[in-house]
């Protein structure tokens, strides 16, 4: 008897933990937009790197492309890249990536919040891209990271370009 109750136990209990891994892509996107929120309001992660004039954060994992320049900086993690583009031209509170993404009827836009600190401007924004495939783009300012998954990690990714997008510092 005990034997019976211990196989139903754990069948039940793989079923939930199976019915909860696989989240659709709104529930993804919604998480994933609060974990970058949340990236955005803590204090901005020490900088690692410095191209040109631009000093950034590089997260543990990352790799910087050697072809990068102050302006498109390419990163690698596993499997995944990711671009950073920085306009020097924009200042503290510049909207401008939010404006051009607001004004592409192309994009569906599954998930996006923006957020304010003290002058500076942010958003995050998980965007259909196919039919198996999101971007995930963080920005802040006049800097803006995307990048192409599946509908995994999320949250992580998003985590990730938040920090980098808020550590970016131009000396000119």
């Amino acid at each position: 008897m005990f034997r019976v109750w211990k196989i139903l136990f754990l069948t039940s209990m793989s079923v939930l933990l199976l019915a909860g891994c696989n989240q659709s892509l709104e529930e993804n996107a919604a998480t994933g937009i609060k974990a970058a929120k949340e990236a955005f309001d803590l204090d901005i992660k020490e900088r690692t790197e410095e191209i040109a004039d631009v000093k950034i954060y590089k997260p543990a994992g990352f790799a910087m492309s050697d072809k990068s320049d102050a302006q498109n900086i390419v990163f690698t993690n596993k499997e995944d890249t990711y671009i950073l583009f920085i306009n020097p031209n924009e200042k503290k509170g510049s909207q401008l990536f939010y404006d051009l993404l607001q004004a592409n009827p192309n994009k569906k836009i599954i998930d996006e919040a923006t957020f304010t600190d003290d002058g500076v401007f942010g958003f995050a924004a998980v965007v259909q891209n196919g039919k198996d495939q999101v971007e995930l783009i963080a920005s802040v300012d006049g800097a803006k990271m995307t990048t192409l998954v599946k509908n995994k990690k999320i949250e992580e990714k998003l985590t990730k370009m938040m920090e980098i997008v808020r550590s970016v510092k131009q000396d000119f």
